[in-house]
């Protein structure tokens, strides 16, 4: 039986005699064990009559699942002897006659029900935190815990172990999943270990106020030595107190002097114990980001380009100038100017000693000695760190938290392909920017340099908004002026590139920000973050499911990735899924794709196979026309040639609404049938079978949500039988009962600019946190 180390403790409670009874009984308690059970429970609030703090069900959960995993070293084998102690107070508390034998019997048994997830809580390395740990390792290695000179010898020793040795040691490594996944599991470890001495010095002061105020009858308090709140002492004097009696309870439970040790001369080996882990942060807001624009249930996002191996992403990190210059002030502090300084104390390439003197941090240490999984997070530390050094300069302050990682967000939704400056700018101040442009980024910009808007006409293409002339670029240039300032800085860590207006992520921001998510999403690779190479071996079905969501550019893309690698045959079976759609409304995003591949590179007889699809075969028997072929025409049923008019009039319904509210002064409504609507359907029903309400029949029935708004439109048709077959089909869209919308997806809103007036920026400076 172990005995509790001879330092002080600022609890009260009744050990010596709570051990002599459980001795009496033939039960030979671990005092080290009672002490933590004891402790834990009267600062979770049980009662105590006298000293002894009485067991609930509730509290013993919260006893073996959160607190004993949270602040207790203990070897595999010494777990037992805690079971024991609480098995034991409930004991105690019954033969006091303040549990009685039915509730005393459910307490034991439900003890005998956590036991086995408290065994896997204490012995899991996500559960740790660093004094847990390292007081594990040294119990593991012999040391005798409650002898400080002791633990401090074996920390010294340890500290001078080979980097890979005492990661080795630590066991933080994960087998699976994303490359970050270790740093991801150390910077929790720090994260847990700052929160787990906070809320501890937290229950110590709320214990010992509420005792002030409401003193326990008939029985000492159990923070004897607590402040009493006088009104000349500081509240961070106050403060500083509990704080230092977390310390000490620390170390009784963990190793003696563990706690100075670890927030002193070796806070090197618990990173993040004293400060936000940046990488935690990140991981957060890229989760939130992400949730926010997709809900809990996402669909897979398009795969970016990676780095070919682990390997490869090191060396990209390793070639990047920001770290080699955070690398290099670490070794000489003084030659750093004071941005790069600043970045180096924020992401823990440097840190300060007691004097305020700096020195090489643990960040310095990953960079010289980490292999790929531990730079992975390391980079994730630094993009953070970089991110919010962004916010607050004055160049490229955040209007609101979070700001700057949306670009790297959409980008790596672009799966790779570049983006405008320019285009993505207009969008963060809000214009009216039509989502179904398709522009390259504009190359009269400048390659490298302070980066200019390109003149108006080419802004115009790029945005996909016409007519804007000098003064709108004027309006622009400051918020394209300062992406392009926060682009050229994260391109100093390898993880963007701007070349004139072109904007992209690299394959290792793309991986950074993959593995980010991932961890996000709990670390699984549920598919929603899907590799190149995961998507080249998807069904066809399973592809197009998820390509209907993607912006169109990186659709194509991979869509002609998939086809690429399949030659020839990919072919029918791509074809044959998108054939496959359902009626419903992604009937039409599904449909679109088409518009994303070039059919006439499709075999002919892929072709001439869907020629009677109801779905596909107007597509089929266009793209054989456009290759010169002869399809025969009366395989086609007229419902496939009533999809290919209804995606061609629906294209001229949403070009006529973006186009009005591009250019329609402020108070001028939509058209409630716009001309160029009615000149192509009126053109399109010269040739269908029974003129226009024939034809409106027949678009009801192949796509009756994508019809529907365009059948309002119709309603007012001037040809009356035109009109009244156009109500009756959006009659019947409004009362079915899977069309709950009131309002299209497609729809323009009515009162629209061109542009909404942009957000004026605060002058004062916003933390992202």
């Amino acid at each position: 039986m172990s005995t509790p180390t001879t330092t002080p403790t600022p609890l009260r409670l009744d050990l010596a005699s709570f051990l002599a009874w459980a001795e009496r009984r033939g039960t030979a308690l671990d005092a080290r064990a009672a002490e933590a059970v004891l402790g834990l429970l009267a600062l979770s609030g049980a009662r105590r009559r006298p000293g002894v703090p009485e067991p609930t069900e509730e509290l013993v959960e919260e006893l073996l699942h959160t607190l004993l995993p949270l602040y207790v070293s203990a070897t595999e084998a010494e777990l037992p002897g805690f079971l024991a102690a609480v098995v034991a107070l409930a004991d105690r508390t019954h033969e006091a006659g303040r549990l009685n034998a039915k509730r005393h019997a459910r307490l034991v048994a439900r003890v005998q029900e956590l036991a086995e997830g408290f065994t896997q809580m204490m012995t899991s390395p996500q559960r740790v935190t660093w004094a847990r740990l390292y007081g594990n390792l040294l119990r593991a290695e012999g040391v005798e815990a409650a002898d400080a000179r002791a633990v401090a010898a074996w920390l010294e020793a340890f500290a001078a172990r080979p980097y890979a040795q005492r990661q080795t040691a630590l066991g933080l490594a994960v087998a699976d999943g994303p490359l970050a996944a270790a740093g991801w599991l150390r910077a929790l470890t720090g994260e847990r270990s700052r929160q787990a001495r906070s809320l501890l010095a937290g229950r110590l002061q709320a214990v010992a106020l509420g005792e002030q105020v409401r003193p326990p009858s008939g029985q000492a308090p159990l923070i004897p030595e607590a402040p009493q709140g006088e009104p000349d002492v500081p509240q961070e004097q106050e403060d500083a107190w509990y704080d230092a009696q977390a310390g000490v309870l620390s170390d009784r439970w963990t190793a003696a002097g563990l706690d100075a040790l670890l927030r002193g001369p070796y806070a090197h080996l618990a990173p993040g114990a004293g400060s936000h882990a940046p990488l935690v942060g990140i991981v957060g807001e890229l989760a939130a980001q992400h949730l926010e624009m997709f809900g809990p249930n996402p669909s897979p996002l398009p795969p970016p380009p990676l780095p070919a191996s682990p390997e490869e992403q090191a060396a990209q990190l390793r070639a990047a100038p920001l770290p080699q210059a955070l690398a290099q002030a670490a070794a000489n502090p003084d030659t750093a100017d004071e941005q790069v300084r600043e970045l180096a104390l924020a992401s823990g390439f440097l840190t300060v000693d007691a004097h305020g003197a700096p020195f090489p941090g643990p960040a310095a240490e990953v960079w010289q000695h980490g292999g790929p999984a531990e730079l992975a997070g390391l980079a994730l530390d630094l993009l953070d760190a970089l991110l919010a050094q962004l916010a607050e300069d004055e160049e490229t302050a955040e209007e609101f938290p979070g700001e700057h990682l949306g670009p790297l967000y959409f980008l790596y939704q672009q799966a790779g392909v570049a983006q405008s400056v320019a285009r993505q700018a207009a969008q963060e101040e809000l214009w009216i920017v039509p989502l179904g442009h398709q522009s390259a980024p504009d190359a009269s910009v400048p390659a490298t340099g302070p980066y200019e808007l390109p003149a108006p006409e080419a802004l115009s293409a790029v945005t996909g908004i016409p007519a804007l002339n000098e003064a709108d670029r004027e309006d622009l240039q400051p918020a394209a002026a300062r992406l392009a300032r926060v682009m050229d800085r994260l391109a100093g860590l390898g993880i963007a590139e701007r070349t004139g207006d072109a904007l992209t992520l690299t394959p290792l921001g793309s991986a950074l920000l993959r593995d980010a998510l991932l961890l996000g999403a709990g670390g699984a690779d549920d598919g929603a973050f899907p590799t190149q190479a995961q998507v080249r071996t998807w069904a066809a079905d399973l592809l197009v499911a998820a390509a209907q969501h993607w912006p169109p550019a990186a659709a194509r893309q991979v869509l002609g990735d998939w086809l690429t690698e399949r030659g020839a045959d990919g072919w029918p079976a791509l074809l044959a899924a998108l054939a496959a759609t359902r009626p419903g409304p992604d009937a039409a995003d599904r449909r679109a794709l088409l518009g994303l591949l070039d059919l006439t590179a499709a075999p002919a007889h892929a072709l001439h196979a869907q020629l009677a699809d109801p779905v596909l075969g107007g597509h089929a028997e266009r793209a054989l026309r456009e290759r010169g072929l002869t399809p025969d025409a009366s395989a086609v049923p007229s419902a496939a040639r009533a999809v290919l008019l209804l995606d061609e009039l629906e294209a001229v319904r949403q070009a006529a609404s973006l186009t009005h509210r591009l250019t329609a002064a402020f108070e001028q409504h939509e058209p409630e049938l716009p001309v160029q609507v009615q000149a192509a359907f009126d053109k399109a029903a010269a040739d269908w079978p029974g003129g226009g309400p024939a034809l409106l029949t027949a678009l009801a029935d192949a796509d009756p949500y994508q019809s529907a708004f365009l059948a309002q439109q119709l309603t007012h048709h001037p040809d009356p039988a035109n009109a009244e077959a156009a109500r009756q089909a959006w009659r019947a869209y409004r009362s079915d009962r899977n069309a709950a919308l009131t309002s299209h997806p497609r729809k323009a809103k009515p009162n629209s600019q061109r542009k909404r007036p942009a957000a004026k920026r605060s002058a004062k400076k916003r933390k992202r946190r």
